[in-house]
């Protein structure tokens, strides 16, 4: 037996060495702050970088939210007749009232207008007054007056039936009283015409609606006698129009 202890005492040493291999601890390099991960194998691709998204390109100005409305009085042609009360106030000249000379009564009128933009009409206008008398302080008393000159027409809004609007002129005016003695006619400047109104088009080519009208002026002239001294001449009218507009809205 003496003989085989140098050979267990071999096997024992080379024995020993694997073991103690075999229980050692997995190598934890890689879980250690700062490691790098190893490079992909054969066989395993690298994951692609996701590209940055492209902002889009700008093509020009972004198209606008509300669409226009049409234009429905550039190049067109409007006839308005119309009809309505008057009542006129002011003086006829110096310690001359109207209202001692004339009463209330009858408005009728005619517009032609052209429209030179969307929003802008321009035109001529006529008006003829018949007016009472101004009641027991003359019951014979009447008065016919008539006017004409130019205006410019506002619309406010496009592309719906009804088309309010706004006016100012000027014009000249006529107008002669009749009932004591030989008639008298004064005549002179219309400084300012204003009007107010709307025109509601059941057709595309007829509208009808109110107006609101005020006149002022001066009378320069008298038909017989001395004219006095110059005082202004208010006439306040309202009623009603229709309109033909050609080629139609």
């Amino acid at each position: 037996m003496s003989r085989f202890w140098p050979l267990f005492a071999a096997a024992a040493l080379g024995v020993f060495p694997l073991a103690a291999a075999a229980q050692e601890p997995p190598d934890e390099t890689l879980e250690e702050e700062g490691a790098e991960a190893p490079s992909p194998g054969e066989g395993q691709k690298p994951k692609p970088k996701r590209a940055p998204t492209e902002a889009p390109e700008d093509d020009g100005p972004e198209p606008p939210l509300v669409v226009p409305a049409p234009d429905t009085l550039s190049g067109h042609f409007q006839l308005s007749p119309s009809a309505g009360v008057a009542v006129p106030f002011g003086s006829l000249e110096a310690n001359a009232p109207q209202s001692d000379a004339m009463g209330s009564g009858w408005a009728f009128g005619l517009d032609a207008s052209y429209g030179l933009s969307r929003t802008v009409a321009v035109g001529a206008f006529g008006q003829y007054l018949t007016l009472g008398n101004p009641g027991s302080s003359c019951s014979d008393c009447k008065a016919t007056s008539m006017a004409g000159g130019a205006f410019v027409r506002y619309h406010l809004v496009q592309g719906v039936r009804f088309d309010p609007w706004m006016l100012a002129g000027v014009g000249y005016r006529r107008t002669t009283l009749s009932g004591v003695g030989a008639d008298v006619t004064y005549s002179g400047i219309e400084w300012l015409r204003l009007a107010v109104g709307g025109d509601w088009y059941a057709f595309d080519k007829v509208g009808f609606g109110p107006y609101l009208e005020l006149d002022m002026g001066y009378y320069s002239s008298r038909s017989s006698g001395d004219l006095g001294d110059a005082r202004a001449h208010w006439t306040f009218s309202t009623g009603a129009r229709v309109t033909l507009d050609l080629p139609g809205k």
